[in-house]
């Protein structure tokens, strides 16, 4: 298991017990669910895989509108300090908003630099993100999710598939956090 997935897992379980650490003492804890989408409810979630910082991120396809296989030169002229949002692309006369995925997840600026050698465009919003290897299809069974509480801080975290090595992209959660940036 990839180093982020076993750092994710262990932030989950540590949010799921409200606790900054493990140890050996026992906890109460009280939970609050999160209602996930219809996407999330269903038995077995058609994802795209995609590797981003090492690690393999699940999308839903019934949350990607377009996938763009080609080099999109990124304008970071608005982009000084580190943040999630990775720059704009324009695209049919449209201006999307790129999320930088490695910067949620390792909390560091990637070096993607000019030019993404691919770009998912999300439906629903003008939003996208970057990826740099080609994508594959998988489907996920939802009972082998460890699906995030709302104890979790990271929304853009639906969950985790350990089995798989692989985290569970939350689209809504994902635009909510850019909202609260922007």
């Amino acid at each position: 298991m990839s180093e982020s997935i076993q750092l994710i897992e262990r932030e989950y379980i540590n949010s799921l017990l409200d606790i900054d650490q493990v140890d050996d003492s026992p906890v109460i804890v009280q939970h609050e669910s999160i209602d996930h989408s219809e996407v999330f409810k269903q038995q077995e979630i058609a994802c795209q895989i995609f590797n981003i910082a090492g690690m393999n991120i699940a999308v839903p396809v019934s949350s990607i509108r377009e996938i763009i296989e080609q080099a999109v030169p990124i304008n970071t002229e608005n982009n000084s300090s580190p943040s999630m949002l990775a720059g704009t692309i324009s695209h049919n006369g449209e201006a999307i908003e790129l999320i930088d995925i490695e910067y949620l997840i390792m909390n560091k600026d990637s070096a993607h630099g000019q030019i993404a050698n691919g770009v998912v465009l999300l439906k629903g919003s003008s939003t996208g993100f970057i990826y740099e290897e080609p994508p594959a299809g998988q489907s996920i069974l939802s009972q082998d999710v460890h699906w995030r509480d709302a104890n979790s801080q990271r929304l853009w975290l639906a969950g985790t598939v350990a089995q798989l090595g692989m985290a569970l992209l939350d689209i809504n959660g994902l635009l909510k956090l850019l909202q609260a940036q922007n």
